[in-house]
């Protein structure tokens, strides 16, 4: 069984429910009812938005700094980090890297430079007194920051880094997405130096992807099949959104012998999707053309229903 896709997915509309608040971690979780339309897949010119006099995430993102007065030899760095200014400090594994300070401000590429990477909570290191380039990463957020270690001190930097939560799960026609399908939801910026780009994808149902702070396009894709729905999303530091997006689309049941080759197509869009014998393909509202050897005929979808191909027709 085999299966190709081509072209634009076909214009649908979609529902986009919501959970109800939760609680996580002594983090209040929210959610917002929201309703997105379905429409091609093509990737849509998010605004551009003129950042000039904000300070810049990666590089000036805030950090509190405690000093203790420590023996010679003793000096190191102790890392921690915070969703959210407020917030508690974070449990979960953050990556961490520590490098020789540049006198240009950069970053080496020579492993000679760094002198400390790990992936844990809370990182220690200890170090001649010097500068230092720290850089931490969590989920799809990365900061850099310089920290300065005197002789005979101990410093502990925790990073402020203004993340959050995005819990997606899609639906189709209000129920759970039957075997084989899958979804793949993909997080586009809105705004900002990364605006337009993919920053982040997950097809875990459920699954929880953490975004800096801001503005983004949540795009939902049910694999296979051309059905699309989206929506914009405003995430906050140290708040969970939970989403679920509904798909309005049908079943097309491709029954077919093994060996017997089937394209079906949409005149509107362009889009296509070949293969061999049996198949499932999760398809928009519409009329369109099934072709099998020397046979042709018109398929019907409606959103909610399974409608049955059948290659000997």
């Amino acid at each position: 069984m085999h299966v190709s896709l081509s072209r634009a997915r076909k214009h649908h509309r979609g529902r986009l429910l919501t959970g109800a608040a939760l609680t996580l971690a002594g983090t209040m979780l929210t959610t917002a009812l929201l309703t997105a339309s379905s429409t091609a897949a093509q990737r849509t010119e998010a605004e551009t938005i003129i950042t000039g006099s904000l300070p810049d995430p990666v590089t000036d993102a805030p950090f509190e700094v405690r000093i203790e007065v420590t023996r010679p030899g003793n000096e190191g760095i102790e890392l921690s980090a915070r969703l959210s200014e407020d917030g508690g400090l974070i449990t979960r594994p953050v990556q961490w890297k520590v490098r020789h300070a540049l006198k240009d401000g950069g970053i080496s590429a020579a492993a000679a430079n760094e002198l400390f990477e790990a992936e844990e909570p809370i990182g220690t290191v200890f170090v001649e007194p010097g500068t230092y380039t720290v850089e931490a990463t969590y989920g799809t957020v990365s900061i850099i920051r310089d920290v300065e270690v005197p002789k005979g001190h101990f410093i502990g930097a925790t990073f402020v880094l203004n993340v959050g939560g995005l819990r997606t799960l899609s639906t189709l026609d209000s129920e759970p997405l039957p075997a084989p399908f899958r979804a793949v939801h993909k997080v586009y910026a809105i705004g900002g130096k990364a605006s337009g780009q993919l920053v982040a994808t997950s097809d875990v149902p459920g699954g929880l992807m953490r975004l800096g702070a801001g503005s983004y396009r949540l795009e939902s894709e049910i694999e296979p099949g051309n059905t699309v729905t989206r929506t914009d999303v405003s995430i906050k530091p140290g708040i969970l959104t939970t989403l679920q997006l509904d798909h309005q689309a049908g079943i097309a049941a491709v029954n077919a012998d093994a060996a017997q080759a089937w394209t079906i197509a949409d005149g509107d869009s362009k889009w296509t999707a070949s293969g061999t014998g049996p198949q499932l393909l999760t398809l928009a509202p519409g009329t369109y053309s099934w072709t099998a050897g020397s046979r042709q005929r018109t398929v019907i979808i409606e959103a909610g229903k399974r409608t049955e191909v059948r290659g000997a027709d």
